[in-house]
């Protein structure tokens, strides 16, 4: 039996609801593009990095963006800038004085001779000691440890008291590939740390024989009580999804609500060789001469897609893509489109006055030699708005399983048309309607609209019920019991 307990109930995955008799299709939203949040055009970041990392600070937003160099004993590497924002759209870069660049100290160099990887936590945990309160992640180390910044079998944690002056501290995973950007989280539900990252595993059969993907990019994970003595590490359980390859996972706790967690992880499509389509796609000249170089290069194509979960191990993912690469240009349509930026999505101002707060994603612009890997671009939803039940303009049902529920006042996430409309009975364990319980039309978009029953709601506590919408050109993204 189902239980829930007082906040937030998202639809997005089939955790409640009753297939058998559900006629609204669940399925995935997309962002919505907002515009180019930072442009790297300083000196020091004209060979533009891939990964980024946005964090929500008490009284701020902080971003540390990775950008390449080259050293002059021949090595490359990279390092990681820093900049901050009281809004999450406008950023500035503060002058740290901790790096020079052509014999000065006014810049926003955060850290020199990074290897790859770099990832930023802020940890919530009481029992965290003042100076590790920020914990870092890259592969590898420093360039000097890890000579030709080959890929490492090693995945290094630093920490800072400030989120600015990182130390080393100590090697949390050794053994595996993690040639992405790998995540880390404290959970105060479970009071435990989980850290995801990359793994390659053969697959020893193609899903499909268009495309090379006998070796399957993936994600694990592993936890620790106590950040020291860590779990063998295991494959998420995609829930019986499709076994495609999945290049980064931008994995975090859902702002509103940290019992869930939420991913957008870039998800990876080499195709076997060179057909027509690549002719007629942007950028054909360029894109034979990245073939020329490197195959790989050429055919695979990246995007970003949407997954959750609710105990850090299980993940429903949509296959549909989320965040959408668009229209043919130049730079578009190749290999290191949808990078997500660490962080996940964060809570950010609304474009109108008066209209509820938006969430935020950024995604690095495209790398492999391309201008435009030295752009930030924001992407908004609405609140819980990832994924959600649609009915067109004939009538549809959202029928949940049997619960039990705490609670006396329930409230939907939900927007229609002017003409739709959506009904709401509550049900016993049976099926059979319960007196009291069927509400008026509701129409309009809101975030949090009261539920009104001739009944109160509260009388339900502790009872077997059965939700069941009626629907009519109308979005349902969650409900909440308070």
């Amino acid at each position: 039996m189902i239980h829930i307990t007082k906040g937030l109930v998202p639809f997005w995955d089939e955790h409640l609801t009753d297939t058998q008799f559900t006629t609204a299709t669940l399925s995935v939203n997309k962002a919505r593009k907002e515009g180019t949040v930072m442009t790297l055009d300083r000196p020091w970041e004209t060979a533009a990095g891939t990964f980024v990392t946005i964090l929500r600070d008490v009284g701020k937003y902080r971003m540390y963006y990775q950008v390449w160099k080259d050293y002059p004993d021949g090595e490359s590497g990279l390092d990681v800038c820093y900049a901050e924002s009281t809004d999450g759209i406008n950023w500035e870069r503060p002058d740290l004085g901790l790096h020079e660049w052509n014999g000065s100290l006014d810049n926003n160099l955060l850290l020199t001779g990074i290897c790859d990887n770099f990832y930023v936590m802020k940890d919530e945990n009481p029992d965290c000691l003042p100076e590790h309160r920020y914990k870092a992640v890259m592969e590898g180390g420093f360039v000097k440890d890890n000579p030709g910044n080959q890929p490492s079998k090693k995945l290094v944690c630093l920490t800072s008291a400030d989120g600015i002056h990182f130390e080393k501290h100590s090697v949390i995973s050794t053994g595996y590939g993690y040639d992405s950007q790998n995540t880390l989280h404290w959970n105060p539900h479970t009071k435990k740390y989980y850290c995801y990252f990359r793994e390659v595993r053969e697959r020893g059969f193609d899903i499909n024989p268009e495309w090379n993907e006998k070796k399957v990019r993936g994600i694990r994970v592993m936890e620790s009580e106590d950040f020291m003595n860590w779990s063998e590490p295991v494959s998420i359980d995609l829930m019986g999804g499709e076994d495609y390859p999945l290049y980064t996972n931008c994995i975090s706790a859902y702002p509103y609500d940290s019992r869930y967690y939420i991913g957008f992880p870039t998800r990876y499509t080499e195709r076997k060789e060179w057909n027509k389509n690549y002719d007629s796609l942007c950028g054909g000249e360029w894109r034979k001469e990245r073939y020329a170089q490197n195959k790989r290069y050429a055919l695979a194509v990246t995007d970003c897609v949407f997954m959750s979960s609710r105990n850090n191990k299980s993940w429903y993912r949509f296959d549909e893509v989320t965040v959408e690469i668009g229209p043919e240009v130049y730079t578009n349509w190749v290999y290191g489109d949808g990078y997500a930026a660490g962080g996940g999505v964060l809570e950010t101002p609304s474009r109108f006055d008066g209209e509820p707060n938006e969430l935020s994603i950024y995604i690095r612009g495209r790398k492999h030699n391309d201008p435009m890997a030295g752009v930030i671009t924001r992407y908004t939803y609405r609140a819980d708005g990832f994924a959600s039940y649609k009915a067109p303009y004939s009538k549809k049902t959202l029928r949940t399983k049997p619960f039990t529920f705490d609670g006396d006042i329930l409230s939907i996430n939900f927007k229609t048309s002017a003409r739709g409309s959506i009904y709401l009975s509550i049900l016993d364990e049976l099926g059979n309607p319960i007196d009291g319980y069927h509400t008026c039309e509701m129409f309009g978009d809101s975030i949090n609209r009261k539920v009104d029953f001739d009944r109160p709601i509260s009388e339900l506590q502790g009872k077997k019920v059965i939700f069941n919408f009626t629907m009519s050109d109308a979005e349902i993204f969650s409900m909440r019991f308070s």
